[in-house]
């Protein structure tokens, strides 16, 4: 039987077809992100019915069983959040609880599966167990999870857990309930039944362990279902036209979004109310046009050989902290960004420009045409030696022509890359996209970590520097400003022959 025969046994409504296309998910990994009010919880719950109903009928008593352990941090969220919302979709068993407030609790129950005739397909066994691993980490979480047998996990707010190692050790436990008496011999052929671990959220925060494995490196196993806004602003009720479970929240208030995004600040609208990534609330983005969503190619990007490829690099000739950005321009207009070089803290030029050959050496051995686009205070006397600068210090170390990007005003670098952000190559292809997998520092950057410092109300006029993400956006945007040609006659290169240093000097300083 399909599952819909249960959605219609229950009298269930999809809030929209991404939550529903979750709901019915059987990926090992499911997640499904979505704004406030989305109907996310109660799809979630769902799932713990419809788990027990993809089980085989067992071959001792042709019972389906199945037991979903719902984690969260603590028992008093479990107790507070998640039970309050469980019990309001489950409303038609109210026996079978076990637990009291505080503690571990579980909900078990039986019921008859039937067809839209009324006519018995098969007893459902469901076991709903509620526990919270508290502030175990490293081998206590591990141990946490040592003893636990199940058919699958329930992460409800999926991203207030500290760490991706419970997805991991979560995995590691499911499909070993029900036991192999309940299971049908493997010679009969019928396909594994189900077995995985599944969870909701809102929006992550950029740099958080959720932004990077579910939108930055997905793995082949995850699933990831992406619910559309919910408020929309050109809307006059403040709905957007794709948003899910607008029935239901027009009960609550016709205006829903609408009156919430009056009350929420920019920061939260973006986040919780129109489903976007965002940072943490102590900055306003230097770019607010990035969309993670749509500029970050989840599975990478390859270069083009056959196109040049510009390394926007900040050389740190004052701060030590090196940052280098590998773009290129596709034919199509778009700019993308395929590597990055971002130490942590600060770093040895010399070990810095190293690093920069041996990317070229390895993933961009292919391209013909390169030029390092520098910030412009390389042209200063390096700490290495008096009369050389640390442009020449770069070319020499990775023997790469070295360009000094025209500008250092920050105005025109960050108008540079917003004009990109805000371009379309066509439909749905943004100006501006970065490789996933390989830019994470980048990706951070740009979508709020590089931000201007707020202040109770007040905005700083000028980017944070303090916490690491200005050297990789400012490699971007002397990148992006060269890969616009921008400095193509105003700029000038750095030549063995150029400057105030030559070969004999650069020799006597640089190692073999």
């Amino acid at each position: 039987m399909s599952i819909g025969d249960a959605q219609r046994q229950f009298g269930w409504t999809p809030a929209g077809p991404v939550a529903e296309a979750y709901g019915l998910s059987r990926a090992p990994i499911s997640v499904i992100v979505g704004p406030t009010g989305g109907g996310k919880t109660t799809e979630s719950i769902r799932r713990t019915i419809r788990i027990a109903q993809w089980q085989h009928p067992s071959p001792r008593d042709g019972i389906r069983k199945a037991r979903t352990v719902v984690l969260a941090p603590s028992y008093r969220r479990i107790w507070d959040q998640v039970i309050p919302s469980y019990k309001e979709e489950i409303t038609w068993w109210e026996k079978g609880w076990k637990g009291g407030t505080g503690e571990p609790a579980e909900h078990i129950y039986d019921f008859m599966w039937k067809d839209d005739h009324g006519r018995d397909i098969g007893r459902v066994h469901v076991e709903v167990l509620f526990r919270a691993p508290g502030e175990a980490r490293g081998a206590a979480l591990e141990e946490f999870f040592r003893g636990l047998q199940c058919t699958a996990f329930w992460l409800p707010e999926l991203d207030t857990h500290e760490t991706s190692d419970m997805l991991s050790l979560a995995s590691n436990r499911t499909g070993r309930y029900p036991k192999p008496d309940d299971r049908p011999h493997p010679d009969l052929g019928l396909p594994d039944a189900y077995e995985g671990v599944f969870g909701d959220a809102n929006a992550p925060l950029i740099g958080g362990w959720m932004m990077e494995r579910f939108f930055n490196q997905r793995r082949p196993a995850d699933a990831l279902f992406l619910q559309p806004p919910g408020y929309d602003p050109a809307s006059p009720d403040g709905f957007h036209p794709l948003a899910e479970n607008v029935a239901n929240l027009r009960k609550y208030k016709r205006r829903y979004y609408l009156e919430k995004a009056q009350t929420h600040e920019p920061w939260d609208v973006a986040r919780l109310l129109q489903n976007k990534p965002g940072y943490s609330r102590d900055g306003q983005p230097v770019h607010p046009d990035f969309d993670p969503l749509r500029m970050v190619a989840v599975n990478g990007l390859q270069p083009d050989p056959s196109l040049p490829l510009v390394i926007g690099m900040d050389a740190g000739s004052n701060t030590l902290k090196h940052a280098a950005i590998f773009l290129q321009r596709a034919f199509t207009g778009q700019i993308r960004g395929l590597a990055e070089v971002v130490p942590d803290g600060q770093s040895d030029i010399v070990e810095f420009s190293t690093a920069v050959r041996r990317m070229v050496d390895t993933r961009f051995k292919d391209c013909r045409q390169i030029v390092i686009a520098v910030d412009p205070a390389a042209r200063g006397q390096s700490a290495m030696r008096k009369g050389v600068t640390w442009a020449q210090v770069i070319q020499q170390m990775t023997g790469i022509e070295v360009q000094l990007a025209p500008s250092q005003d920050p105005r025109i670098r960050r108008t540079a890359v917003d004009q990109a952000l805000r371009r379309n190559c066509g439909p749905n292809d943004p100006g501006f996209v970065l490789s996933g997998p390989d830019m994470p520092k980048s990706i951070a950057a740009m979508a709020g970590g590089y931000r201007f410092k707020r202040n109770g109300d007040k905005v700083s006029p000028t980017p944070d520097k303090s916490n690491g993400h200005s050297e990789p956006a400012d490699g971007i945007q002397y990148g992006v400003l060269v890969l616009n040609g921008v400095g193509a006659v105003e700029g000038r290169f750095i030549t063995p022959y150029g400057d105030s240093a030559d070969d004999v000097e650069m020799a006597a300083i640089l190692p073999d």
